[in-house]
């Protein structure tokens, strides 16, 4: 196989523009290597002219890091390239894999450091590839898992910079890539971790995959044939999940729940993973979607059901689906203002800012009192109090006006009550002042001395 051919062949297409940067993730191993090479020689060639680069991430958790930086520094000189190295910090957590953890602040960095817009080339081969599938099959996953690593895939940064990540020797094996590094005379270093068989790539790599290639040479392209199958099974699948949807999709980024139970049980899973999905949430376990529709869409109406998983929850109000983080609830408390500037509210509520009203006069975020005329106190999970609210004939109990005002219950603890002298002044409900009847009245004469202010945390 002629690589220099093959990777013009997958690199001309996705290069829509000449000002496109093409960044290598460059490790210093033979792939990234002889993929570096191969696209120094297309440029000298003039076939691409489009600004050529590579960076290559400091994961700190070898004894010789500091060499290999150094090496990857000799090889892009000689090459005529320039490298941006960059440390990250790999902190595995219990029950973590160390390869994956590595890998995902790896991925982070390169989509933080490299242009918008760029194209980052990544060496993974033939071989690499089944060996991810064979790893999805241990997991047990289905075709989307099975479809193994894309050819062509976007990551969006924290910041919403867009980062194109191209794996164009999917379809080459790791036979041809060392045959081309021996032709080259291409010098590359070794990690010593890659013998370590405790690892679950290592152990697929030195003690398995040796048995079955030998006894079927052509695995790995018989393997890639059913991961492109796999791949074009799961677009078709991921369109029709998108209009099924369409459907079903509710404000606030939830999905209504009586079409949800007329679906099959396979239908259901689907969809919410794939809503799943485009809020970046990893999936829950087979086991606790089964659990999704009989123990909380079926679940009497008055019910509060919580499935959890992870940092995750799935929660059910006014018949529609939600999935929301899963924290603390602020517990019941009572806050007396004493006559401090600055009140830190629980998280992740922000901070209360006391300024006199000849600072701060015309504030639409600000909530006027006199403070001569008692203490002002703070509740929070004040549900039977009563509250009249602005230009409304009735007063009820705080509870009673949440189910009227449909807010969910996990939303209910971060509401703010404000008394003074035990009359209700106003409500914060999510950044915003919810004045009561008796306040509003007043308030035109009202004699201010102070202005209360709200600022979000970012």
């Amino acid at each position: 196989m002629n690589l220099i051919s093959e990777l013009q062949t997958k690199l001309i297409p996705v290069l829509a523009s000449s000002q496109h940067a093409i960044v290598v993730a460059y490790s210093g191993g033979v792939d990234s290597h002889v993929l570096l090479h191969c696209l120094s020689v297309l440029r000298k060639q003039g076939v691409i002219n489009n600004p050529i680069s590579a960076i290559h991430i400091h994961h700190g958790l070898s004894a010789n890091a500091d060499e290999w930086v150094k090496h990857c520094q000799q090889v892009c000189q000689g090459l005529g390239l320039s490298l941006q190295a960059a440390k990250v910090n790999v902190n595995k957590q219990a029950r973590q894999s160390l390869e994956a953890v590595a890998r995902s602040a790896r991925y982070a960095k390169i989509t933080e450091l490299v242009p918008e817009h760029a194209v980052v080339l990544l060496a993974q081969h033939q071989d690499d590839q089944l060996e991810t599938v064979l790893l999805q099959l241990k997991r047990g996953a289905g075709p989307k898992g099975l479809a193994g690593m894309a050819a062509l895939a976007e990551q969006v940064s924290d910041t919403g910079k867009t980062v194109r990540f191209l794996r164009p020797l999917l379809s080459t094996s790791q036979a041809d890539i060392m045959a081309y590094a021996k032709e080259q005379n291409l010098k590359w270093i070794e990690d010593e971790s890659n013998q370590n068989t405790d690892f679950e790539r290592n152990f697929l790599r030195h003690r398995i995959l040796p048995a079955l290639t030998k006894k079927w040479p052509e695995l790995a392209k018989t393997a890639a044939r059913s991961v492109q199958l796999c791949a074009e099974q799961q677009l078709l699948l991921d369109e029709i999940s998108v209009q099924k949807l369409a459907d079903i999709r509710a404000e606030q980024h939830s999905l209504l729940v009586p079409p949800l139970l007329e679906m099959s049980t396979a239908w259901l899973h689907q969809l919410v993973r794939v809503w799943l999905a485009e809020s970046g949430i990893s999936a829950p376990s087979q086991t606790l979607l089964h659990k999704l529709k009989p123990e909380l869409l079926e679940a009497k109406a008055d019910a509060n059901p919580i499935l959890q998983w992870g940092n995750w929850q799935f929660r059910r109000f006014d018949q529609r689906l939600f999935v929301i983080p899963a924290v603390e609830p602020i517990h019941a408390h009572t806050l007396v203002w004493q006559g401090q500037t600055l009140i830190k509210l629980p998280e992740p509520l922000g901070t209360l800012a006391f300024l006199s009203s000849a600072e701060q006069p015309n504030q639409s975020n600000s909530l006027l009192f006199d403070s001569d005329l008692g203490e002002l106190k703070l509740y929070f999970g004040g549900y039977t109090q009563r509250f009249k609210p602005a230009n409304s004939p009735f007063s009820k109990p705080l509870k009673q006006w949440y189910k009227e005002w449909k807010v969910p219950p996990w939303q209910r603890d971060k509401i703010v009550l404000f008394t003074q002298n035990k009359e209700v002044l106003a409500l914060l409900m999510d950044g915003k002042w919810l004045l009561s009847h008796e306040y509003q009245s007043r308030i035109s004469s009202l004699h201010t001395v102070a202005a209360l202010r709200l600022y979000y945390q970012a």
